[in-house]
């Protein structure tokens, strides 16, 4: 069984995104995930394609927007990632071989291994922690922080409506010369 450079780098860019999963930025662009890994842009936007096919990974347009787990990091192991890229086959043998068994059986324990290692067990500790404590699905926390920060706008707005302002004596627009002398002449009666 061989895992390939594509099966690596998905797996680098998952753990990428599982360590923003619990910040207060879950959507990572492609390019922030491309330099802080140095990982090809265009490489990546093939993986993340199969990722997403898979139901790995979600993606969001606009400000703010790009990619964040499409479930929780305990519940995404990293044999889901490497068959969505890769789709791991065994090694082509001859069924005459004596051995074939052995080898097949390898295979069978490399997957079942890798399918038991989850995302969340190959984080630091203190955002394994952050996780574990229930943090929300990374597209489900940008959904409820993008309504948090329209409905604060939507307080401050009302807020200014509904307090009390002095009253300002409105000053007139003086937008040519005429308009100015004729200003200066209700000021001087005025006075």
């Amino acid at each position: 069984m061989r895992v390939a450079t594509k099966g690596r780098y998905a797996v680098i860019a998952m753990v990428d995104l599982a360590n923003h999963f619990a910040s207060d930025q879950p959507s990572q662009t492609l390019a922030s995930i491309s330099s802080r890994q140095n990982v090809s842009l265009s490489y990546l936007e093939q993986l993340f394609a199969k990722l997403r096919q898979a139901g790995l990974v979600d993606s969001m347009r606009g400000p703010g927007g790009g990619y964040t787990l499409a479930r929780n990091p305990d519940e995404i192991s990293v044999g889901q990632i490497i068959m969505a890229v890769d789709g791991i086959m065994p090694e082509q043998q001859d069924q005459q071989l004596a051995c074939h068994a052995l080898w097949d059986t390898l295979h069978q324990e490399m997957l079942g291994y890798m399918n038991s290692v989850t995302l969340l067990s190959l984080l630091d500790p203190e955002t394994a922690k952050k996780i574990a404590a229930g943090v929300r699905s990374g597209k489900k926390q940008f959904e409820q922080s993008v309504q948090v920060q329209s409905k604060k706008k939507i307080t401050k707005s009302a807020e200014v409506k509904a307090s009390p302002r002095a009253k300002v004596k409105k000053q007139p627009i003086v937008s040519s010369v005429f308009n100015w002398g004729s200003y200066l002449l209700k000021k001087k009666k005025t006075a």
